[in-house]
Order: structure tokens, then C-alpha cells, then sequence
């Protein structure tokens, strides 16, 4: 995939080995966007069963240092991880905790540069129910009246 191809090549423009670990946990973390680091451990584990919890943690710690990965909580306490790429807006269910990436409105850059403001990144989560949640509470509800 791109992502993980540019994130490799971050790895390495960076000076930093590519290591099976390291390349294995990118292509998780590639093919499974929004995974916490427990997650993430268990599916490394089963590929590469020697793999430690201590190495997921310093891989991800150095992976966001180099801005391969991005890590954003949300609506939890604990972290969870994607590639870096594109600036999207995360949908978040607060029912099932399903994520929806969409891509970011140009709006909010074009009103961040009428104001003289210059974006580097943009992170933006929208807490509330996915289509199947919101359909389910509205049952619920019914059923209450």
C-alpha cells in the first residue's frame, strides 16, 4: 500500500533500521487504522510470536516521533493508532465505538488562512451514534413510549 510504502521510506530517510518488527507493525497498523496498542500487540503476536509488548510500545513511541503513525484517543483514555496521511475528520460512535474516517472540510482551512492562520495539521473528532446505533436507540425509545 502507499501509506505503508511512504511510512518505510520515512523510517529509512530517518535513519532508523527497518526491522521486521518495525515493518510488520506498520502494515498492522496500515491495515488496521484505529487499533490501541494491546490490539495491536495481538495481531503482531500472532504473526511473530517472539514479539514483546515493550517493543509494540517503543516501535509506536518512535513510529509517532518520526510522524509515520498518529495516535488519537477517540473519546477513550488510551490511545489508538493509524498511519499518518491525508487530514481527515474521525466519526466516533459513542454506542458500539465505531470509526468513520471522512476526508476534512477545505472550509475549516480556508477560515483557519482568512484569519491568518496557517494549518499544519488538522485532528477533529465528532462524538455521536453511527446509523445502525442511532437506529437501534430510536427502537429503544419507541418501545419505552
Amino acid at each position: 500500500m502507499n501509506a505503508r510504502l511512504s511510512a518505510i521510506e520515512r523510517l529509512k530517510a530517518a535513519g532508523k533500521r527497518v526491522t521486521p518488527e518495525r515493518e510488520l507493525l506498520v502494515r498492522i497498523i496500515d491495515r488496521n487504522p484505529h487499533l490501541d496498542a494491546t490490539e495491536i500487540y495481538q495481531i503482531a503476536r500472532d504473526k511473530q510470536p517472539r514479539i514483546g509488548l515493550a517493543t509494540v510500545y517503543r516501535t509506536l513511541n518512535l513510529l509517532r516521533e518520526l510522524g509515520v503513525v498518529r495516535a488519537c484517543e477517540l473519546g477513550e483514555t488510551h490511545r489508538h493508532y493509524e498511519v499518518q496521511q491525508e487530514d481527515h475528520v474521525h466519526l466516533v460512535c459513542c454506542d458500539c465505538g465505531r470509526v468513520i474516517d471522512i476526508p476534512s472540510p477545505k472550509l475549516i482551512r480556508e477560515l483557519a488562512a482568512s484569519r491568518g492562520f496557517h494549518v499544519e495539521r488538522i485532528r477533529l473528532e465528532l462524538i455521536g451514534y453511527c446509523n445502525d446505533c442511532a437506529k437501534k436507540r430510536s427502537a429503544e425509545a419507541g418501545q419505552d413510549a
